[in-house]
């Protein structure tokens, strides 16, 4: 029931982000799951905000919630916008 505790992945952006990251393979609606990733990408941005472009876009934070992740996002329906030609709107 209960995920291990260890340090978090990213300080700046705290064990929170590593839960809810961890929490992604569990939600069973496609349409949410999308919705929560980029809500931690947005949360990246947030911890990170000199990854973000003028835009609002930014290519490093996904390409870091991929690697954070300890599951393949893309067997989830999760895709980075930067790789299929979408706009980055996470926020």
């Amino acid at each position: 029931m209960f995920l291990d505790q260890g340090k978090p992945k990213d300080y700046d952006c705290g064990y929170n982000m590593d839960l809810m990251i961890a929490a992604i393979p569990n939600i069973d609606d496609h349409g949410e799951r999308l919705k929560y990733a980029k809500r931690v990408v947005g949360l990246i941005k947030q911890s990170h905000p000199n990854w973000v472009e003028k835009n609002g876009q930014s290519k490093l934070a996904w390409d870091y919630f991929f690697e954070l992740a300890e599951f393949d996002p893309t067997e989830y329906g999760i895709q980075n916008p930067f790789e299929i030609g979408q706009p980055d709107d996470a926020k």
